[in-house]
């Protein structure tokens, strides 16, 4: 028991001093019928063979997208973070982001299931643009296993992550990447 006691002081005694907040929510809607997938072998964008219904309830054709900003005092860096209906525990580490009065673009890194989201949102009309990249095939994880043996460049961010800059410049593509066209506006609900 007094073991017990020891470790609950121990971490209460360490102060952890992180902050989070929300840079933009924004309330999305896809429309089913614009959703296109492409694999890796195949020549043309299928849409009659998708179950968009499937689709729509894992992915989310209606979605609320957060941009949180963490602010950590361990490493003193900031972390921008992506929450929606894929990633909506703790969220996901986005690793290319540009707001402007205009438009937000965005890319994640790849995920520890290898996959990655991609968006371009225009925030005067709303049209936005998402992108999901699944790269969790053995083809993949080959040619990574390859590119570590072979070369003196890191595939990985500071972060230690893969990101879609470094996976284009090996030329690395994924297996099927889904495409959605919809709207997304700020706030809550559309």
């Amino acid at each position: 028991m007094k073991i017990f006691f020891l470790i609950i002081f121990f971490f209460i005694s360490f102060e952890v001093k992180s902050a989070t907040s929300n840079v933009v929510k924004l309330s999305c809607e896809y429309d089913p019928a614009l959703i296109t997938k492409k694999q890796k072998n195949s020549d043309s964008l299928e849409n009659k063979q998708l179950d968009i219904v499937k689709i729509c309830e894992t992915f989310g054709c209606k979605d609320t997208i957060e941009i949180i900003k963490s602010n950590s005092d361990s490493n003193g860096h900031t972390k921008y973070l992506l929450r929606n209906f894929w990633f909506n525990h703790q969220g996901i580490l986005i690793d290319d982001l540009s707001i402007s009065n205009e438009s937000i673009t965005m890319n994640t890194v790849v995920s520890n299931a290898y996959v990655l989201e991609s968006y371009l949102i225009n925030r005067v009309t709303g049209e936005t643009e998402k992108k999901f990249y699944r790269f969790d095939n053995s083809e993949f994880f080959q040619k990574i296993s390859e590119l570590k043996k072979n070369n003196s460049q890191t595939l990985f961010n500071k972060d230690g992550r893969l990101s879609l800059k470094t996976l284009k410049s090996f030329s690395l593509e994924p297996w099927e990447v889904i495409y959605f066209k919809g709207k997304c506006l700020e706030g809550t609900g559309i």
